[in-house]
């Protein structure tokens, strides 16, 4: 079981096109803290001295606190659900949070 959660590789602004923000996933298992830096990004460590990931870089300290929180719930019921997924988002809105089963099976 395998679960994959997108981070950003650098800091964007709010008004840069998706298309130019590069992403990269960080294995569920090798996470071992999520945290805010105060203002409005959250981070995630890895098992690493000094190892930090972009989770997101919301508009307010608020949309920090529930980002960080419902991206915790959806590894949660990734882990329960088990198998392997994949949590993405826009780095930016709680919205845009979602968990995908992978490998993708489908007829078609």
């Amino acid at each position: 079981m395998t679960i994959l959660v997108q981070v950003l590789e650098q800091t964007y602004s709010g008004h840069t096109p998706w298309e130019q923000v590069k992403y990269a996933f960080v294995d569920s298992s090798h996470i071992t803290t999520f945290r805010l830096d105060g203002q409005c990004g959250v981070w995630l460590d890895g098992l690493k001295h000094g190892e930090a990931h972009h989770l997101a870089a919301t508009e307010s300290a608020e949309q920090a606190i529930f980002f960080l929180l419902t991206v915790f719930d959806r590894i949660a019921a990734c882990k329960q659900a088990g198998g392997s997924w994949i949590v993405g988002h826009d780095g930016r809105t709680v919205r845009s949070i979602h968990a995908t089963r992978f490998p993708l099976t489908g007829d078609g």
